[in-house]
């Protein structure tokens, strides 16, 4: 029997970071559900429960912090750990978000396609 693949939603409105992310975590035996806006995103997690959830901040309809607590606030969500993938470097926004529950929070610019394979890696020990 195969073993049944990792599944992390990816929420990223910019469609060239999310074929990036997706490749890599494709690459690395995650299955990616995909979302490019903060209500699908939000849909998706309560339909699909993923395993882990990759959360860009800056969306076009719903701000990602709302898609967090939406997350976060659910009895069936509210254990998924959360990445916060932005590029919004404020020491506020970074504290605001972590208060609220994400399980970490990374800067795009300093990531690289093998680290984010580590952090979700990470994410799923403490789950």
């Amino acid at each position: 029997m195969a073993k049944q693949k990792v599944r992390v939603l990816l929420v990223e409105d910019s469609q060239s970071t999310r074929l990036m992310y997706k490749r890599v975590l494709e690459d690395a035996e995650f299955q990616v559900i995909e979302a490019s806006k903060g209500q699908e995103g939000w849909d998706l997690a309560l339909a699909e429960i993923p395993d882990v959830v990759l959360l860009d901040l800056i969306l076009p309809d719903m701000h990602g912090l709302q898609v967090l607590k939406n997350i976060r606030s659910h009895v069936s969500t509210k254990e998924i750990p959360v990445l916060i993938l932005t590029n919004v470097q404020e020491a506020e926004e970074m504290q605001r978000t972590l208060s609220f529950g994400a399980s970490r929070y990374v800067n795009k610019g300093n990531i690289t396609p093998e680290k984010l394979v580590d952090l979700v890696n990470e994410l799923l020990m403490i789950k």
